[in-house]
């Protein structure tokens, strides 16, 4: 019986991978380094010297479903099922993008620093030993559409909103209307003009 290991990718970060690229006007190819997504990537070919330019927005992963052999020495299909890779264009991310620092953030944020993605800053200071540099871009927990970094701005892609709006208990969200009883008792605006004296002539119908 034959034991199959195979990874689920998680993400791919373009910083720590090396790339060969084919130059369009002298068919000759060679390796790049140090990529990062949404930034355009200039370089002359080495053979032909022609100004060669690339940019990557995001990566998507594909599934190429193993073989194996039977006792004929004939491949067979291996049937086995696998999970999807967690970045995977179009569908969710896992938990929607959620952490457990920040359970209403459906996005993972994209760290220049390492060009590793994390849902949150306590995440990526939790895996990795260096220094975080604000996030420059980022990845929708509906969609897993990549995208540049903005706050409070609905997807690109689905148009789904990956943070939570900013909820007061004294303006209900924004909406203009205080509700006086889910307010804090030492919110000082909870009692304000209750004692206040209302003249007759506005009372009246």
């Amino acid at each position: 019986m034959c034991t199959y290991i195979i990874p689920n990718p998680v993400d791919l970060v373009l910083q720590d991978s090396v790339f060969t690229v084919g130059c369009l006007n002298c068919n000759k190819e060679d390796t790049i380094q140090n990529l990062t997504y949404g930034q355009n990537w200039e370089q002359n070919c080495q053979h032909c010297h022609t100004k060669l330019s690339i940019f990557v927005e995001a990566t998507r992963f594909q599934f190429i479903q193993p073989e194996s052999r039977n006792q004929t020495g004939a491949a067979a299909q291996y049937t086995r099922r696998y999970r999807d890779p967690a970045v995977q264009q179009g569908k969710p991310l896992p938990d929607k993008g959620a952490c457990r620092h920040f359970k209403q953030s459906h996005r993972w944020l994209r760290f220049p620093c390492c060009g590793r993605a994390y849902p949150c800053d306590v995440c990526h200071d939790e895996d990795q030993d260096h220094l975080m540099e604000l996030a420059t871009r980022m990845i929708c927990g509906y969609c897993a559409k990549e995208q540049p970094y903005s706050s409070g701005k609905p997807c690109v892609g689905c148009g789904g909103m990956m943070t939570r709006a900013a909820f007061s208990s004294h303006w209900e969200g924004g909406q203009g209307c205080r509700n006086k009883v889910k307010m804090s008792r030492n919110d000082r605006q909870k009692y304000t003009n209750t004692c206040k004296t209302v003249a007759k002539k506005k009372t009246k119908d």
